[in-house]
């Protein structure tokens, strides 16, 4: 079952090589040479540095002769029989000037007057481990020539140079996404990678190197290795080995790394160390292909698991860059070789297509980061809403729970007060001996009760000289009447946080409570009602009168308990003595603080006022 899956997943895969093999053949072969007509047979030395051949018997009659040299191996230059230059192209000394992947069109008809049949010495100079050569010379007419001359540079130039330009394209692109999104490591592996194969393939273009032979030899096999390393490691990063298991297979790239180091370093010249030159090449190339079989075994498998274009263009690709490299290999270490080289071209195809997939995948990242951004305005937006109606459903909560409070308030201080002094007043009325004025007293302060719950009602903004300024209204009569003066000496205070309307009530109940003392208890003919801030900067609210004070022996009732209770539930402080001049008493109340505690007496009971309920 397996063979037959093999089969099915990779059928056209053998097709699909034999053609790139097949293409290679006819690249070859594709060397837009001029007339056979124009062809010159050359007579090599035994060194192979020397070449000569005759000019022809038709040279007089050719308009601007021309000789084009199609292959050479490395430079040459032309002679004539008198040893005077007829052309050459760059240094024929160390660093050897590099023109083998580039045609060279020679001038002949800038010399008064050529002879047939004289002789011409082509002059070769090479460092290359093959044996120097020169083939596919051609002398005739220029206009003949040169259409052959610019399509082979064109074919063996231009393009080259158009592959190393999108190459530098492309890695700038990837790597400038890298710059801005630097965890992505596979943009920056291709752009590392693809960068030192545009360097490697820009040896077909440099003509006068900047290093010696020996070191430029080593240079242009490192590139080729360290760009398919880095390669490797993009693929690596890019199918994401490292999601589950990253320390296995970091640490067998960290070793290919290293090894793929220290196997260059036979590759260049190292004092004390023999240089194996042109075998150790080879064992080179057969690493890197050997190694770029191991990753097309690897992309075949993946493939295999999963059949989708993404893979399938990593294997084509990988596939056409192993056809097209051991061309070049063969090439390379083919004596007399004119082929010329293709990877680059497969390199260029393999890159682009890498090239897509990478940008395809950023844009992918991109719609997806749009989406989510989108989305999550969305669900931010859906929960805000979300929010401001269970924000307005708490709120009608509160404002109804605050209703009810209110009404739970309003009912229990007038059952505590109120109701209190009208069940009093029927238990009076019940009695045979009921008095009048008692009754009328009572029915009084219960009117008094009723009217200081309703004006608690009235406290919104939580102001206790209001408060207090509308007690003095309902109770002026009052006290006017029980012929006391009502001195008033009030000053704006700060009312503490949280001091509502029931707090507010509770401390105008204190000092009803205490005015009512002054009236039945003092003796005097004058209350005193003042605020003011002590010297701790804690408000307070004091009720004097100018009566006999409080006796020493007298006994606390039930009207001074009463008073501590609700100066304890609005968590005031309350103390009762007599005036410090001896005449009369004062009933002072600390009220709490912005931060309040739990607030105690500053006193004790022994010091109370003089109340008598």
């Amino acid at each position: 079952m397996k063979a037959l899956r093999f089969l099915r997943v990779f059928w056209w895969l053998p097709l699909y090589i034999a053609g790139l093999y097949l293409l290679t053949q006819q690249l070859d072969r594709l060397d837009f040479a001029p007339d056979a007509q124009w062809k010159v047979s050359l007579k090599g030395e035994q060194d192979g540095l020397t070449y000569t051949t005759r000019l022809p018997a038709y040279i007089t009659q050719v308009d601007k002769p021309s000789l084009l040299v199609l292959n050479v191996q490395q430079n040459v230059a032309i002679y004539y029989a008198d040893n005077a230059q007829a052309g050459g192209s760059g240094r024929m000394q160390k660093p050897v000037s590099r023109n083998k992947h580039r045609p060279l069109l020679f001038p002949l008809y800038d010399r008064t007057t050529l002879q047939p049949g004289e002789l011409l010495t082509l002059k070769i100079a090479t460092t290359s481990t093959h044996r120097p050569f020169v083939a596919n010379a051609y002398l005739g007419p220029a206009a003949a020539l040169e259409r052959s001359f610019d399509l082979n540079k064109l074919w063996r130039q231009e393009t080259v140079k158009a592959v190393v330009a999108i190459l530098l394209l492309t890695s700038l692109v990837i790597g400038s996404i890298w710059l801005v999104y630097p965890r992505r490591k596979e943009y920056l592996w291709y752009a590392i990678g693809t960068s030192l194969w545009a360097a490697h393939s820009s040896n077909l273009l440099v003509r006068d190197i900047p290093v010696s032979d020996e070191v430029w030899a080593g240079l242009v096999p490192l590139l080729i290795g360290l760009s398919m390393v880095s390669l490797i490691t993009m693929i690596y990063y890019y199918v994401g080995l490292n999601k589950r298991t990253s320390r296995p297979y970091r640490r067998w790239l960290r070793y290919l790394w290293a090894s793929v180091l220290v196997l260059a370093i036979p590759l260049f010249p190292v004092p004390g160390i023999p240089r194996l030159e042109f075998g150790y090449s080879l064992i080179w190339n057969s690493i890197l292909s050997l190694l770029f079989s191991l990753v097309l075994l690897y992309l075949l498998w993946l493939y295999w698991r999963e059949q989708n274009i993404r893979r399938l263009l990593l294997v084509l690709c990988a596939s056409a860059m192993l056809v097209f490299g051991v061309h070049d290999a063969i090439a390379a270490q083919t004596p007399y070789s004119t082929s010329p080289f293709l990877l680059h071209f497969a390199a260029m195809l393999t890159l682009l297509a890498q090239y897509y997939l990478l940008v395809k995948r950023f844009i992918y990242s991109l719609k997806q980061s749009q989406y989510y951004a989108t989305h999550l305005e969305t669900l931010v937006a859906e929960r805000e809403q979300e929010l401001e109606q269970r924000y307005q459903q708490i709120r009608q909560m509160e404002q109804e729970k605050a209703k009810a409070d209110e009404r739970e308030r309003i009912m229990r201080d007038i059952h505590d007060g109120f109701g209190g002094h009208l069940v009093s007043t029927l238990a009076m009325l019940e009695r045979p001996d009921a008095r009048l004025p008692e009754i009328k007293t009572n029915i009084q302060d219960a009117l008094s009760d009723l009217r200081l719950v309703i004006d608690s009602l009235d406290f919104d903004s939580q102001d206790i000289t209001t408060a207090l300024g509308m007690f003095r209204s309902r109770n002026m009569r009052k006290i006017k009447q029980a012929g006391f003066d009502l001195k008033w000496g009030i000053e704006d205070i700060a009312t503490p946080a949280d001091f509502g309307a029931e707090k507010t009530l509770q401390l105008l109940r204190i000092v009803q409570e205490a005015i009512t003392n002054s009236l039945k208890h003092s003796g005097g003919n004058s209350i005193t009602v003042s605020t003011g801030t002590d010297e701790n900067g804690n408000s307070f609210v004091q009720v004097a009168d100018n009566g006999s004070g409080i006796p020493v022996s007298y006994q606390a009732g039930k009207g001074l308990a009463s008073m501590h209770k609700r100066a304890a539930a609005i968590s005031a402080g309350i103390d009762i003595r007599n005036a410090p001049s001896g005449k009369g008493a004062q009933i002072h109340i600390t009220l709490p603080a912005n931060d309040p505690a739990p607030a105690q007496s500053p006193h004790t009971h022994k010091q109370e006022a003089a109340v008598g309920i």
